[in-house]
């Protein structure tokens, strides 16, 4: 059946996820941590950070997870901060970050769009964060539906994004992709019944999303090339 629409992840799919927000997070660490070495050993060691190479680790809530979800890990070392003023605070500081694009990213959607594909975004983050940093590189016209985890269907690996999406468009599932650098993202276009393409722009390693992946690519930028081939079965 042919391919007619993509549901991208946002971090690490259509942004390097470590380029965009390992310095930012490594920032926000020493703030919280207040020249305190332990508790900053603490925090980066919860939430699988590695202050050295200022990256995040396999495994890490920030990775897959909301904003709420990693909240919940910092307020057990500093429960004194109320947990919806951290939110808040850290909610702020991420809209400050613009996102450091995969490689032609601009010249990959331009050719997608071109092939008459329906293309969304399915992100973690909040909508807002994800409007900011899609207008930003000046590609968010190329998307017609944007969801967040607080755009009230759910986050990943739940399937509630990818409910609406197809509900909005539709669409069959085995006609669209769920491309994602993450396995909340592959699981969650599986468990609806998407193809499911892995990235390598995030984190996460090539052996370890090509266990659930239908396809692992390099970057989205071979996406064109991919679906050429499998649309002309």
């Amino acid at each position: 059946m042919k391919i007619k629409a993509i549901l991208f992840d946002k971090d690490g799919t259509l942004f390097h996820f470590n380029d965009t927000w390992g310095p930012w997070f490594y920032n926000i660490l020493i703030q919280l941590s207040k020249g305190d070495g332990i508790l900053i050993k603490k925090l980066s060691y919860l939430l699988k950070f590695n202050l050295n190479k200022k990256i995040f680790e396999y495994g890490s809530p920030f990775i897959s997870g909301t904003e709420g979800e990693t909240i919940t890990i910092i307020n057990r070392l500093i429960p004194s901060r109320e947990r919806t003023e951290l939110l808040d605070w850290l909610s702020n500081e991420a809209l400050k970050v613009d996102g450091v694009p995969v490689s032609d990213l601009l010249k990959t959607l331009k050719k997608l769009d071109e092939m008459s594909l329906v293309m969304g975004v399915a992100t973690n983050d909040s909508k807002i964060g994800a409007y900011k940093q899609l207008e930003i590189n000046k590609i968010k016209g190329f998307f017609k539906f944007i969801y967040g985890y607080d755009s009230g269907f759910g986050s990943k690996p739940e399937t509630g994004m990818q409910e609406e999406f197809l509900r909005v468009t539709k669409f069959k599932p085995e006609e669209v992709i769920m491309v994602g650098d993450s396995m909340a993202d592959i699981i969650s276009g599986n468990n609806i019944g998407m193809h499911t393409i892995g990235v390598l722009t995030g984190p996460v390693e090539r052996k370890i999303l090509s266990k659930s992946a239908d396809k692992v690519l390099n970057s989205i930028a071979e996406i064109p090339k991919y679906l050429n081939t499998i649309n002309s079965l």
